[in-house]
Order: C-alpha cells, then structure tokens, then sequence
C-alpha cells in the first residue's frame, strides 16, 4: 500500500522559493506559505477528535482533530499526517482576505507551549485524497501525525458523511 506524507522536498522547496502557486489536481490554487520553523518542538502532544468528512473520490476528503500542546515551555510542531486510507495528505489552512475565501498548503503547524489547536471546517484541516476503495462513513481509520521530533503519534480517525460539521455531529 502506498503510504502518504507530507514531506518538504528540494521540489517544494524550489516552488516555495519562487513564490509559484501549486496545483493539486482539484480545481484550486494554494498559496504555499514560505516559513519553516527550525526547531524540532516538544512530542508531549495528544490528539483528539479525530474525524474526516468523507467526500465522493473525486473531492478531496477534509480531516479535522484537535492537538494539546501539554509541554508548557516548548511549541509544537506538526509536520504531516500519514495513512494507508488515502494516497495523498497535505496540511492547509483556509483563509479569509478582502472578501474572498482562500486556501493555502502549510508546509507544518505549530501549537503554541500550552495551548489547543482546533482542526475545524473554514480553518486549518488536511486535506485527504484519492481514497483507498471501499471506504465508507462510519469507518475507522488508522493516521499517523508526523512530529518535528520525528515521533510519530498513531491516532484513529472516524470516517463521516459529507454533511457533517463537527466530530459530535
């Protein structure tokens, strides 16, 4: 099975630096947005919520969670989201800018020392593609959230239909 990551390449690399939007294959352009933390963050972190509005294969699924940073001193870094269900994840963020609603790939995500960040609809979220065939609302799916350390947390996320707005609904 091919196993999808996120990963910050020469490739994207050579994007980031010359300020050129990338195409998914979905429809949209993202603006890559250029900063990188250095530092690796703490992996004192937990993730909640996990849950992933399950679109028709052709549209991108959205995954939405909840991450504690539980280290009171240190950021914590996100780098990508890993999974066997789809071929492809990335990390975005979804905007607002004079008016008009926008969408931009971030290369990771930090939680500040001590605090929650909310994975939610017309926010950050990921973004899922190509599915494994046979998934379906209702199923379970295994993930792995990549670290700045390295670590890798496993983490079960539920699959929802297409209407759904929350984890409770």
């Amino acid at each position: 099975m091919k196993k999808s990551m996120l990963v910050v390449s020469l490739g994207l690399s050579a994007v980031l630096m010359s300020g050129a939007y990338a195409q998914h294959g979905h429809g949209h352009g993202h603006a890559m947005n250029i900063e990188v933390s250095t530092e690796k963050g703490t992996n004192n972190v937990s993730i909640e919520k996990c849950w992933v509005r399950l679109m028709p294969s052709v549209t991108p699924s959205g995954g939405f969670f909840d991450i504690k940073n539980h280290d009171t001193t240190q950021i914590a870094v996100i780098k990508a989201i890993e999974t066997d269900a789809f071929e492809e994840t990335m990390l975005h963020r979804s905007y607002m800018k004079d008016g008009q609603s926008g969408m931009e790939m971030v290369p990771e995500v930090i939680v500040k020392a001590g605090e929650t960040l909310h994975f939610a609809p017309g926010g950050f979220h990921a973004m899922l593609e190509k599915p494994a065939a046979g998934l379906k609302a209702g199923d379970k799916i295994q993930t792995r959230f990549v670290l700045g350390t390295g670590d890798r947390i496993p983490v079960t996320c539920e699959l929802k239909p297409v209407n759904a707005r929350s984890f409770d609904h």
